[in-house]
């Protein structure tokens, strides 16, 4: 499938370079030039940008009889263009020819090049009006002479020392406007971020002495004073000032920054608590380079309602609904009750949360669930209550709990049995991505330790340990590989006494695909799956975008959940579409078991991002 991707694309791309200097009744050819030259001269052409226009929709039509034809299984040959727009007047032809050299000229000279040959010609013969533009670029100037002057205090820190000392061009290199603009810019950008906000440029120049084929660079710039934040402060009236100013890691010794004011105002926009912030810098209230700051912030609805529906092969079709107070009282707690149905796992929560810390992202929360689950052969219907201390560590969000969890709990014609435990734990997630909704490059960890040890509260001695790690590897512009390991280990003397909840199973949408969900798992005497002590699930995947937002991935995955760690994993593989939404990537997997004599193949669809 891959390949008639391929075919698809090259022979797209044969088609737009066939039409795009050409109209109806007008072709344009360029010689004598090649690369990035060339492309800036395409660009630059009024000439080509209005046979382009008119040729647009016979491109668009061309192109969907491509695709058509190979949707149905029919030939690529005899694809041919229909007229859909009026061709270009002789008049219009010939005023549009007459500003090609001016065009041609300023399209070159960013790459050094000023004293260009350009001979043009335009003919009729048949109705079919013929461009032709033959360039000899000529010598390409050469730097001469570089001048970079900081004049002020600025000129004295070591940023902008070592951007001087590391200049992007030098005497003697080929002349090319695009290092010089960067520069200038990247100088300035430097130097404003450092504080100094009045920064200025008194002289931006570059000189090109044709004659003698040599180019000057000149950048004087005045960096003015270093500023500092002054004070600053928050007027809203929705929680205690004091919570707010918890949010503020900006001193009055802090350089004058504007990133920081932003990531001042996410942070405040992170909270929930309000619906907009609005920024006033007063510059004209400066005392010795003190800038103060006054933001205003506007409260945002105290109650929040969610409505969530959604579909998975795993669950079925599922419900979600919550409400959430935002700002139960001035010290900015919050409550929320939520519920979840679906046909196989049901879920009613609340949960108290305090902010701590960094009050956007750290907290102390109490929580109570009720969970419901039918899966296979495993009935069960778990009560817990707990506390929670969320916090950020190590660049990560850790989180220790402590839960009590009463579970009943059968294994089909298995009598019923009741588990209590309580269990203190700790969880840690990290994760780095270049987008976090559609990574290209990234990967996450996860870990997560809890047991309990045998008392009047709690029936059981154990400890249940497991990690998750996944990675997006970009392959090309189109394609990723992505990598997935779920490991998991309980050390208890006596298994059977876990409930269902605390066992491992594996087999799904999100773990072994080819299998059903939670089919996984050790099988006691009676058949019935009863998970497992050790777990190891892994997976493998290809994806490529071969048309826009649509694409196709192949996989393998295995995996296993069993009492013993010998693990004999079930193996799986398949293919996929995919199909990038604004959601999150669409999941359709096609996965044939290896291991499973009752299935020749599983169908599986999940909705997410990748890490």
């Amino acid at each position: 499938m891959l390949i008639y991707c391929k075919v698809i694309l090259f022979i797209l791309s044969i088609l737009a370079a066939q039409t795009v200097f050409a109209a109806n009744n007008l072709k344009v050819e360029i010689t004598g030039v090649e690369g990035e030259v060339l492309a800036n001269i395409n660009n630059s052409l009024s000439i080509i940008t209005a046979a382009n226009q008119t040729n647009k929709t016979e491109i668009s039509a061309a192109t969907d009889k491509v695709v058509d034809n190979v949707r149905k299984g029919l030939s690529l040959v005899g694809v041919t263009q229909q007229p859909s727009k009026p061709d270009l007047s002789d008049q219009k032809i010939q005023q549009l020819h007459k500003k090609t050299q001016k065009q041609i000229e300023q399209a070159i000279q960013p790459f050094g090049f000023y004293e260009a040959t350009i001979n043009q010609s335009l003919n009729k013969e048949n109705e079919q009006w013929k461009a032709v533009y033959a360039i000899s670029l000529g010598p390409q100037v050469k730097i001469q002479t570089i001048a970079v002057k900081v004049l002020g205090p600025a000129e004295n820190e070591p940023a902008v020392k070592a951007l001087i000392d590391n200049l992007p061009f030098k005497q003697g290199d080929k002349l090319l406007h695009q290092p010089y603009t960067n520069f200038k810019q990247l100088l300035f950008d430097t130097i404003f971020d450092l504080g100094y906000i009045d920064a200025e440029y008194i002289k931006s120049e570059l000189r090109v002495d044709i004659k003698n084929q040599q180019a000057t660079i000149l950048l004087d710039i005045n960096s003015g004073l270093k500023y500092f934040f002054g004070p600053i402060k928050i007027e809203q009236s929705v929680v205690n000032d004091s919570l707010v100013e918890k949010l503020i890691v900006i001193d009055e010794e802090t350089v004058f920054n504007t990133d920081r004011l932003i990531e001042l105002q996410l942070r405040l926009m992170d909270t929930g608590y309000f619906s907009n912030t609005e920024i006033n810098i007063e510059k004209e209230k400066t005392i010795l380079q003190y800038i103060p700051v006054t933001i205003t912030a506007t409260p945002s609805k105290k109650l929040k309602y969610s409505m969530r529906a959604g579909f998975g092969t795993d669950t079925g079709p599922r419900v979600g609904f919550s409400v959430l107070n935002r700002r139960v009282n001035q010290y900015g707690h919050n409550l929320q009750f939520s519920t979840r149905l679906s046909p196989v796992a049901n879920n009613l929560s609340a949960q108290y949360k305090i902010p701590i810390g960094n009050i956007s992202k750290e907290s102390l929360d109490f929580f109570s669930n009720i969970d419901q689950e039918n899966i296979n052969n495993i009935d069960s219907i778990q009560y817990s209550i707990g506390s929670a201390i969320n916090k950020n560590l190590w660049g990560s969000r850790t989180r220790f709990s402590i839960t009590l969890l009463q579970e009943q709990f059968s294994f089909d014609n298995e009598l019923d049995q009741t588990a209590n435990l309580l269990m203190p734990g700790i969880t840690f997630n990290y994760a780095k991505a270049d987008n976090a909704l559609f990574t290209r490059k990234g990967y996450s960890l996860s870990a997560d330790m809890h047991g309990g040890i045998e008392s009047n509260i709690s029936d059981t001695t154990f400890l249940h340990n497991s990690i998750s790690g996944r990675s997006v590897i970009p392959l090309n512009n189109k394609s990723r590989l992505l990598n997935r390991l779920d490991l998991g280990l309980i050390v208890t003397s006596d298994f059977d006494d876990l409930p269902p909840s605390e066992r491992f199973f594996t087999g799904g949408g999100q773990s072994v695909r080819g299998y059903d969900y939670k089919d996984i798992g050790e099988v006691n005497s009676f058949g019935n799956n009863i998970g497992g002590q050790y777990l190891a699930a892994m997976s493998v995947e290809v994806d490529y975008l071969f048309w826009n937002n649509y694409g196709a991935a192949v996989f393998f995955d295995a995996g296993d959940a069993a009492k013993d760690s010998q693990l004999e994993l079930k193996k799986a593989a398949g293919i996929g579409f995919r199909y990038r939404s604004p959601i999150g990537m669409i999941r359709v997997d096609f996965a044939h078991p290896f291991d499973d004599p009752d299935e020749t193949f599983r169908f599986h669809i999940s909705i997410g991002p990748d890490l």
